[in-house]
C-alpha cells in the first residue's frame, strides 16, 4: 500500500509539475496605458425599462413547451442583500432585468441596455470583467399547462455554464456541472398544477475565470489561460487570437429550459444506427436501442413502437417498480427494419444528405406514457488509416468502426504509438484479421487519414468553427446561413474546435447542409494550455456529448483536444466511451500529427507555396482575410477606419511574433509590396480582397494537385468568424461574402480546372463520384488590355475522385510582365468550369501595381427575378459593354433607399472577370422579405459601386 501511495503521489507531482510550466494566462490586468484605445468614447447604451412579463410556454409537440419569455435575472448578491426570497411569489423585481433564455447573462445585459453592443469598436472594455465572477439567479414565475395536469413533469435544462442549482417552489431539484450536460429533473411531486410556480436557476461561474489581455499594437496576448482548468466550458472566452475575453465567459442558460410531461415509464437515450452492406448500398438494416424507466414504485406492463419509413414495429416489456431496462429492435426479429434502396446520407459534393426520422411510443395501459422522435440519416462511415499491428509496422488498414466496435471495446490504441519524423501512429489492440480491420495495400495517400462514407473516398475540404458566435447567440435563424455558405463553397467538413460549437442546432445544420464534423473535446493544444482540474467532470461532459448527438449522421470524427494527446486517465475514458456507446465512428487521437500533418501555417505565404506544402489531411491551413471596407464601418466609428489603429488591432489585426514570424505584418506587407501602399481604408481592402481571393483558392487548389496522391483533405483555421474579426475567415460575420469566400467557392467546386503554379499545368480536378469522359480544357492568355496572345486546349477524361494533367503552360517571349490566364472546362458547348489569374513572368517579385491603372469600366445588367416558397430567385446577366477588362467583379443585393446591403445573399460567383464585351450569368438567392425597393450593384478592381437592375 505504501508504494501504491508513493506511485500516486509521483504521478500527481509529475502531471502538476508539468502544468505549472505551461500557460496560466495574465497575472494582473493590463495598466490602462497598454489597453487599446478608440480615438471616440464607448457608445452609451439606453437601458430599458423593467417589463412585466407572462410566461407563455411554447409547444412543441404532444406534451413538451418551451420556456422562452417571462424570465428575470439578478445578482445573487444583491438578493441576499435585500433579505428575500427568490421562492417568494412576491417578491419585488423591479431592480431584476427581464431575461433573454435561451442566452448569456451578459447577452441580457446587452439586450436590456446596460452594456453596449461589445462587436462594436472597442465597447467591450467598458462592460466590468466582474461579470464572469458572480453568481446569479434566473427566475421565472409559470402555471402548468392545463391540458397536462395529472402527468409527470420534467423540467430540462439543455445547457448551462457553468454551474447551476435548479428549484421548483423552494425544493432543490439537483445540479449541473459543465456547459455541455443537459439535466433532466422529475418536478412532479413540487410542482403546483393548479396556480403559479416558481423555477429558479442559480448560476455559479466558473472558478478560474482567468484576466483578459487585451490585443494592442504591440502583442496579440495569450490563446487562453487558467480558464482552461475548468474545461469543460468555453475556453476560448477568456481570450484568444481570434477573439476577446467575453465580460461573463457566456455563463447563464445558454441553451433552451424545457418542460415535458410523461406517463410512469419514461424514454431515455435512443440509438439509431444503420448497417449497409459495403460496397452494397442497396440495403440497408436498422438498429434501434432504447432505454425505457420506470419513474413509480410499482411495476408496468406495456409496449414501445417504433415508427420509421413508412413501417412500424413494436415490442413488449414488463418493468420492475423504479427499475430501467434497453430493447433492441433488430433486423432480424424485424423484416421492416430491412430496407431495399435506402435514400443515403451523402456529405456535400457527393450527393444528398437525406434524412429520416422515427418516432419512438411507449404505451402503457392503452396511453402513450412518452414519446420522441429521432432523425438519422442511412450512412456508414470507415476510415483509411497507418497503424502498427502485434508483429507489423505501418501497415494500411480499412477500419469500419461499428464491426469492429461490436463488442464494445476499444479497437485503436492512441496510448500505444510510435513516433515517426513528425507523424504517429497508433497501434492495434486486436489482430489484423479481426472484425472490421481490412489491409490495404499502399496506395500513395499513406500513412495518412481518409474519410469513406457509404464506402466512397471523401476529398475532406472545409474549415474550423472556434466559436459559433463570442456571446453563444446561436438561435437557428442565426446560424444556418452560415451553414448554408459552407454548402455553397463546396464544403463538406467543419471542425468544432474545442467542443465550443456544441450544440443540437449546429448538429442539425450540420447533417441538412451535409456537411461532416470533426469534433474536438474541451481541451486546448498540449504543452501550451492547461489541462482540466477535474477530468470525471470532463468525462460525465464528453460521454453526455456523446449519448447526445450521436445519432447525427454528421458527426464523422471525435478527438480529445486541439493538438495534443489525452494523458492517459483521459484517454482510456474518452475511448471507452465512444466504443461502448456509440461505436460507430473513428476516435482519432490527436487533431494533429495522428495520421494527420501538423497545424498550420496562419500566416500569407504566395500561392505557389500552398502547392508546395500540400500534404496528407492537415485540420489547420489558413491565412489572414480582412472584410470588405463596407463591413469593416460595421466594426467601428469612421474615426478609427484610417490609418489603422488600435481598433484594428483589438478586432483580430493581430500584431507581435507568430512564433519565429509575424501574422499579420506579412499580410499587410504582401498587400503593400503587390498592389501598391493605400491611402485609405476603402482603397486598403480592396486590394486585400485580391490577395484574399487567391491565398484561400490557392490552398484548396494546392490539396487539389495532390488529390487522393500524397493529400486526403484539407481544413482552413479558420472559415467562420465568432465576432467581427479581421482576420481568419472566408466570410465576415455580418454574412457578407469577400475575396476569400469566392477563392475558396472557386477552388472546392466538384469538376474544376485549375492551374498549378509549381508544375505550371493546367489541371482538371473530379471531388465527386460522377465520371466525365471526351471534355476540352482550354487555357487563354490575356494582356492587360484584354488581348488574346496564347490559346491550348486538351481533352480530358476525368475519373471520379482524380486530378488529371492536361498540358505544360509555357510562358512565351511576347508575353507581357503581368499577364491574365483564362481557363475553361467544356462539355461540348456547356461551360462545366472556368477559372481566372493575374500572373506575372518576374521569378523575384510579385508585382501587380500595373493593375492600379487599369482604366476604369462600366457594366450593364439586367435580371430574370421570381419567388419561391420565400426566396427570390434571380438570374443576373452581367456583361461589360467596354473594350477594357473589368477585374475582379462582385455583386451585392441592395436596399435603394439607403444603399445597405441585403445580407446574406447567395451569388453563385464573385470577383469573377469580365472581358471587354463578355457577358456572365449569375444566379442568386435570398430570403424575401415583402420590400421593392432592392437593386443588383456592381463594383470591383476597376469598377466603381454601380446599380446594375432592380429586382
Amino acid at each position: 500500500m505504501k508504494y501504491v501511495w508513493c506511485l500516486v503521489l509521483a504521478l500527481w507531482i509529475g502531471e502538476s509539475g508539468a502544468q505549472s510550466r505551461l500557460n496560466f494566462g495574465e497575472a494582473y490586468p493590463q495598466g490602462r496605458t497598454d489597453l487599446p484605445k478608440s480615438k471616440v468614447p464607448f457608445q452609451k447604451p439606453e437601458r430599458k425599462p423593467k417589463r412585466n412579463e407572462v410566461c407563455v410556454p411554447e409547444r412543441k409537440g404532444e406534451a413538451e413547451y418551451f420556456l422562452r419569455t417571462g424570465w428575470e435575472l439578478a445578482e445573487a448578491q444583491k438578493l441576499t442583500a435585500s433579505g428575500q426570497s427568490v421562492f417568494d411569489l412576491d417578491l419585488n423585481t423591479k431592480n431584476w432585468y427581464n431575461a433573454t433564455v435561451p442566452g448569456t447573462v451578459l447577452t441580457t445585459l446587452v439586450n436590456e441596455g446596460v452594456y453596449p453592443d461589445p462587436y462594436w469598436g472597442l465597447n467591450n472594455l467598458a462592460i466590468p470583467d466582474s461579470l464572469c465572477r458572480t453568481d446569479w439567479w434566473y427566475r421565472l414565475v409559470f402555471e402548468c399547462p392545463v391540458e397536462q395536469i395529472g402527468k409527470r413533469c420534467f423540467i430540462v435544462l439543455d445547457g448551462i455554464n457553468y454551474r447551476a442549482e435548479i428549484w421548483l417552489n423552494g425544493v432543490k431539484l439537483g445540479r449541473m456541472d459543465g456547459a455541455f450536460v443537459q439535466g433532466k429533473f422529475d418536478a412532479t411531486g413540487c410542482m403546483k398544477t393548479t396556480g403559479k410556480n416558481v423555477l429558479a436557476v442559480r448560476i455559479l461561474p466558473p472558478s478560474n475565470p482567468g484576466i483578459p489581455q487585451e490585443q494592442n499594437g504591440m502583442d496579440h496576448g495569450n490563446n487562453g489561460g487558467v480558464l482552461c482548468l475548468d474545461g469543460p466550458t468555453f475556453i476560448c472566452t477568456e481570450g484568444w487570437d481570434w477573439i476577446p475575453g467575453i465580460r461573463d465567459r457566456n455563463i447563464g442558460l445558454w441553451q433552451d429550459v424545457r418542460l415535458v410531461f410523461t406517463g410512469a415509464v419514461v424514454l431515455e437515450d435512443i440509438r439509431v444506427m444503420t448497417d449497409l452492406p459495403l460496397p452494397d448500398t442497396t440495403r440497408a438494416d436498422l438498429y434501434a436501442e432504447i432505454g425505457l424507466v420506470n419513474r413509480e414504485a410499482v411495476a408496468k406492463r406495456g409496449k414501445v413502437e417504433l415508427s420509421v419509413n413508412d413501417g412500424v414495429v413494436t415490442k413488449d416489456f414488463v418493468l420492475e417498480a423504479s427499475a430501467k431496462q434497453r430493447l433492441r429492435f433488430d433486423p432480424t426479429e424485424f423484416a421492416e427494419l430491412r430496407w431495399r434502396n435506402p435514400r443515403l446520407w451523402w456529405p456535400n459534393g457527393y450527393g444528398n444528405p437525406c434524412l429520416y426520422e422515427a418516432e419512438v411510443r411507449v404505451w402503457v395501459e392503452d396511453r402513450v406514457s412518452d414519446c420522441r422522435k429521432i432523425r438519422f440519416g442511412v450512412r456508414e462511415l470507415e476510415y483509411e488509416l497507418t497503424v502498427d499491428a502485434e508483429d507489423r509496422e505501418d501497415v494500411r488498414i480499412l477500419f469500419n468502426p461499428q464491426k469492429a466496435y461490436a463488442a464494445g471495446k476499444p479497437v485503436i490504441d492512441n496510448l500505444k504509438r510510435r513516433k515517426v519524423g513528425n507523424l504517429y501512429f497508433p497501434s492495434l489492440k486486436t489482430g489484423l484479421d479481426a472484425e472490421g480491420i481490412t489491409v490495404l495495400g499502399n496506395d500513395g495517400t499513406e500513412p495518412y487519414l481518409v474519410v469513406r462514407v457509404n464506402g466512397k473516398r471523401i476529398f475532406c475540404k472545409g474549415g474550423n468553427w472556434g466559436m459559433d458566435d463570442a456571446m453563444k447567440r446561436v438561435a437557428r435563424e442565426r446560424m444556418e446561413p452560415y451553414m448554408r455558405l459552407h454548402r455553397e463553397q463546396g464544403f463538406n467538413m467543419i471542425r468544432n474546435w474545442t467542443a465550443e460549437s456544441t450544440e443540437e442546432v449546429f448538429y442539425d445544420l450540420c447533417d441538412e447542409y451535409g456537411i461532416l464534423v470533426f469534433n474536438d473535446f474541451s481541451m486546448s493544444t498540449e504543452g501550451i494550455n492547461l489541462l482540466p482540474a477535474d477530468f470525471n467532470l470532463l468525462l460525465e461532459n464528453i460521454r453526455q456529448i456523446v449519448v447526445r448527438h450521436r445519432n447525427h449522421p454528421s458527426i464523422a470524427l471525435w478527438c480529445p483536444r486541439n493538438e495534443g494527446f489525452a494523458p492517459g486517465y483521459l484517454e482510456n475514458g474518452i475511448s471507452d466511451i465512444i466504443a461502448r456507446l456509440d461505436g460507430t465512428r473513428h476516435y482519432i487521437g490527436n487533431s494533429r500529427t495522428m495520421n494527420t500533418i501538423k497545424s498550420g501555417p496562419w500566416q500569407y505565404t504566395l500561392p505557389v507555396n500552398y502547392f508546395k506544402m500540400a500534404a496528407g489531411f492537415a485540420n489547420e491551413v489558413g491565412s489572414p482575410s480582412l472584410p470588405t471596407a463596407e463591413s469593416v464601418r460595421k466594426m467601428m466609428a469612421e474615426e478609427d477606419l484610417w490609418p489603422i489603429g488600435d481598433v484594428w488591432y483589438y478586432h483580430d489585426w493581430l500584431m507581435g511574433k507568430w512564433g519565429d514570424s509575424p501574422l499579420i505584418q506579412g499580410y499587410q506587407n504582401g498587400i503593400n509590396r503587390q498592389l501598391g501602399e493605400s491611402s485609405g481604408v476603402d482603397e486598403f481592402c480592396r486590394k486585400a480582397q485580391l490577395l484574399n481571393y487567391e491565398s484561400y483558392r490557392a490552398i484548396f487548389e494546392g490539396w487539389n494537385s495532390k488529390l487522393f496522391g500524397s493529400a486526403t483533405g484539407v481544413l482552413l483555421w479558420m472559415s467562420h468568424p465568432a465576432w467581427p474579426s479581421m482576420v481568419w475567415q472566408t466570410y465576415s460575420w455580418d454574412y457578407e461574402t469577400p475575396g476569400a469566400y469566392f477563392g475558396a467557392k472557386k477552388a472546392c467546386e466538384p469538376l474544376h480546372v485549375q492551374w498549378n503554379p509549381l508544375s505550371r499545368k493546367v489541371e482538371v480536378v473530379n471531388a465527386s463520384l460522377r465520371e466525365y469522359k471526351n471534355l476540352t480544357a482550354k487555357v487563354c492568355i490575356y494582356d492587360l488590355k484584354g488581348k488574346k496572345l496564347w490559346e491550348e486546349r486538351g481533352t480530358v477524361q476525368s475519373a471520379s475522385n482524380r486530378m488529371c494533367e492536361v498540358f505544360v503552360l509555357e510562358e512565351k517571349a511576347n508575353w507581357p510582365e503581368v499577364y491574365f490566364i483564362r481557363l475553361e472546362l467544356r462539355a461540348g458547348k456547356q461551360l462545366l468550369s472556368e477559372n481566372f489569374y493575374w500572373e506575372t513572368t518576374s521569378r523575384t517579385a510579385r508585382d501587380f501595381t500595373v493593375l492600379n491603372r487599369l482604366p476604369v469600366t462600366r457594366l450593364t445588367g439586367r435580371c430574370r427575378v421570381r419567388e419561391e416558397n420565400g426566396i427570390v430567385k434571380a438570374r443576373i446577366i452581367v456583361e461589360n459593354p467596354t473594350d477594357k477588362v473589368a477585374l475582379a467583379v462582385k455583386l451585392n443585393v441592395r436596399d435603394k433607399d439607403t444603399g445597405k446591403a441585403v445580407l446574406p445573399a447567395y451569388f453563385s460567383d464573385g470577383y469573377f472577370t469580365l472581358l471587354p464585351f463578355e457577358k456572365k450569368e449569375i444566379g442568386l438567392e435570398f430570403t424575401a422579405d415583402g420590400k421593392n425597393n432592392r437593386q443588383i450593384t456592381a463594383e470591383g478592381y476597376n469598377v466603381r459601386l454601380q446599380e446594375l437592375s432592380d429586382l
